[in-house]
């Protein structure tokens, strides 16, 4: 891309970087220019560009990573954040819902994993349980959301059906939104935070135990507590029973 071409606005710094991005000259995983960088090539102020790349950030097509800048998200993450994105902005009050569907999501998915999960699997998601163990002995908030959300990932793939990797994955961008919220405000409470832990825990061992039956209890027991005893919203609706 020839960055010496003046632009004139965040819209045309946006959209600049976004035909780079088709084309090709970007690829997924890529990080872009820094700001600085950006800034001094075309000559605009830093704001500028920090907001034309917010659009792309808000669109799905470029995820920020904190202290190291920002990068193309995959073809799979740009579509399936631009479709959580767009259902965030017209239901602004979602939280109560995205937990209802994690809630069904996350118990199939355990009880799934528990039947047929890999030795790869496996070592996989005793891997990712243990970082979830360290990232919450610790207080970066950011490891600690990466770390939960890598290990639902891991538990996604082992359920051998891509259906639910591909639908976990493309809700990545609005649980990183939601587990923000979440864990604001909690930050000094270590009793909560050794819960999750311990629900972690118990949830991979059960998994890993092949206890379907305990795998989707155990997760969505976790799905209830986050609802009830973090956010404060009333427990997923269970349908009527005849």
């Amino acid at each position: 891309m020839d960055l010496t071409e003046a632009c004139s606005a965040p819209q045309t710094v946006a959209d600049r970087l976004e035909r780079a991005i088709r084309k090709g000259e970007f690829k997924p995983n890529d990080a872009i220019p820094s700001e600085r960088v950006l800034a001094e090539n075309w000559g605009l102020s830093r704001p500028i560009i920090r907001e034309g790349i917010s659009m792309l950030v808000a669109k799905g097509i470029l995820t920020r990573r904190h202290g190291r800048g920002s990068f193309v998200n995959d073809i799979e993450a740009q579509l399936g954040n631009s479709i959580w994105g767009d259902m965030s902005r017209r239901h602004p009050n979602i939280q109560g819902d995205l937990l209802e569907f994690r809630h069904m999501l996350e118990r199939r998915c355990a009880e799934l994993a528990a039947e047929r999960h890999t030795a790869q699997d496996r070592r996989r998601l005793e891997e990712a349980e243990a970082a979830v163990y360290l990232a919450f002995c610790g207080d970066d908030k950011q490891k600690q959301m990466e770390a939960d959300i890598a290990l639902h990932h891991s538990i996604a793939d082992a359920t051998k059906n891509p259906v639910y990797g591909y639908l976990m994955r493309s809700m990545h961008r609005v649980l990183l939104d939601h587990m923000q919220l979440t864990l604001v405000g909690h930050a000094a409470n270590q009793e909560l935070l050794a819960q999750i832990q311990q629900q972690h825990r118990s949830l991979i061992q059960a998994i890993l135990a092949r206890d379907a039956q305990s795998a989707g209890e155990i997760a969505a027991g976790h799905i209830e507590f986050v609802s009830v005893r973090m956010n404060h919203i009333k427990p997923p609706r269970e349908p009527r029973r005849r």
